[in-house]
């Protein structure tokens, strides 16, 4: 049933956005933290304001299970270079939800130190910062993202081992315009 929320929240904000003309793209990462694989679409509401809604994929031992990512992302400065931008420095924030039987967040992989390294739930939540550059003439972008979970700001404090692995991950998306 939440599920059904928020893809309802979403489709009903997806459908007002036509009105605004702004760009739409299609969008396939290599996400970290958003899953291994990710395919989703972003929408641009200003030329600094984007949203981006994605389903993912992770492993647990031989199991695949699926996750949702929703995120919002600010660009402050759009660098014009002939007929392509370059937005250097993009800040946002994001949730992603964990499905399945064995939600992630509730059991940890074996790569974690522990068994209980997360809390347990399917939800969790962080800020990321990224960079894009898009091509204009063949509407094609690429995007770098670093992402730092709700728990990752947590752990540096309290933590004694700063490995970064546990804390911080990074995803390169392929974008498609509209």
């Amino acid at each position: 049933m939440q599920n059904i929320k928020i893809l309802s929240i979403i489709s009903i904000m997806m459908w007002q956005s036509f009105c605004w003309g702004s760009d739409w793209r299609v969008v396939i990462s290599r996400a970290g933290f958003f899953g291994k694989v990710a395919l989703g679409a972003s929408y641009e509401l200003t030329a600094d304001h984007a949203f981006d809604f994605s389903l993912g994929s992770y492993h647990m031992g031989p199991d695949r299970h699926l996750q949702t990512n929703l995120s919002y992302r600010y660009s402050r400065w759009h660098v014009l270079l002939i007929d392509d931008e370059w937005r250097p420095l993009q800040i946002g924030m994001f949730v992603t939800h964990a499905t399945g039987n064995d939600r992630y967040f509730y059991k940890s992989p074996n790569q974690y130190p522990e068994s209980n390294y997360y809390d347990p739930t399917s939800i969790r939540y962080g800020l990321e910062f990224g960079t894009t550059y898009t091509w204009f003439p063949s509407r094609i972008g690429l995007s770098y993202h670093l992402r730092i979970f709700d728990t990752g700001f947590i752990a540096l404090f309290n933590n004694s081992e700063k490995n970064l692995q546990y804390y911080i991950s990074s995803g390169v998306s392929v974008h498609f315009l509209f």
